[in-house]
């Protein structure tokens, strides 16, 4: 394999940094000239557009009508490199920001509850830690899941990464999977009881949330996770992203202060 040498790998940093100073000067320049007009390329993972966007695109619009905004659905990983590589402007990602590269910015947009979702049919009664109480859902011991199959998304989905933690703390190690790239996809499988799956609230909210499918908390204390964007330190933001920032972090964080209070 032809590898680059030390040289080779200071000029390709270098060009990328010549890059994204001329990108953000040109940035900066469409703002000032045309104040409303340019494109914004977001990367966000698959499902999740339909999920969060919807809420804030006609607000957008509104403000910034001629501003063209691409999107790039695909896995978390593939976000990344894309990200890294300058051909996307911002992204929109679950997740610890301590597993990101050093030259990346985050800012918090809300904070998703986690449920296991399973069909009755796989959840017994001895399972049952808790029954649910006070507006909370039953609890149940992952301990005694060992023999139950499992519900996992595919490999670069950050969420397949987060369920498998889940899994290894409870010291299971599932021989029994169904992998699939779809987070509604495993929350109706596990509906009908064809495995238990690890998953975020914005799978089981579309499908009618709790109220219609078996969810389960797996832990005493309520376990969220984090959604963020994400973009490079030192790329300049465009006062069209940076009003679609804010956007999602005022109208999705709506949720995460009534999830906390």
């Amino acid at each position: 394999p032809v590898t680059l040498t030390y040289a080779g790998k200071r000029y390709i940093e270098s060009a990328r940094q010549i890059l994204e100073i001329n990108d953000n000067l040109r940035k900066e320049f469409e703002d000032i000239l045309n104040e409303e007009a340019g494109e914004i390329d977001l990367g966000i993972p698959t499902e999740r557009a339909g999920y969060m966007l919807p809420r804030v695109l006609e607000k957008f619009r509104r403000s910034f009508p001629k501003v063209n905004l691409r999107l790039r659905e695909t896995r978390s990983v593939q976000i990344i490199r894309d990200l890294e590589n300058g051909n996307i402007d911002i992204a929109i990602l679950p997740g610890d920001p301590g597993d990101l590269p050093d030259h990346f910015e985050t800012e918090l947009i809300c904070r998703e509850q986690m449920y296991l979702v399973a069909g009755r049919d796989l959840i017994t009664k001895d399972m049952i830690v808790e029954n649910g109480t006070d507006h909370k859902l039953p609890l149940v011991d992952l301990h005694k899941m060992r023999n139950i199959p499992f519900i996992l998304m595919s490999e670069g989905q950050y969420i397949r990464k987060y369920a498998e933690r889940i899994l290894r703390e409870a010291g299971i190690e599932p021989e029994d999977t169904t992998i699939v790239t779809s987070g509604i996809t495993a929350v109706q499988l596990a509906k009908e009881s064809l495995g238990a799956t690890i998953i975020s609230e914005r799978a089981v909210i579309p499908l009618g949330g709790t109220g219609e499918i078996p969810c389960y908390r797996y832990s005493r204390s309520d376990d969220k996770w984090d959604v963020r964007v994400v973009y490079r330190k030192g790329a300049y933001l465009s006062r069209s992203a940076r009003f679609l920032i804010d956007l999602l972090k005022e109208e999705l964080g709506k949720d995460s202060e009534y999830l906390e209070g």
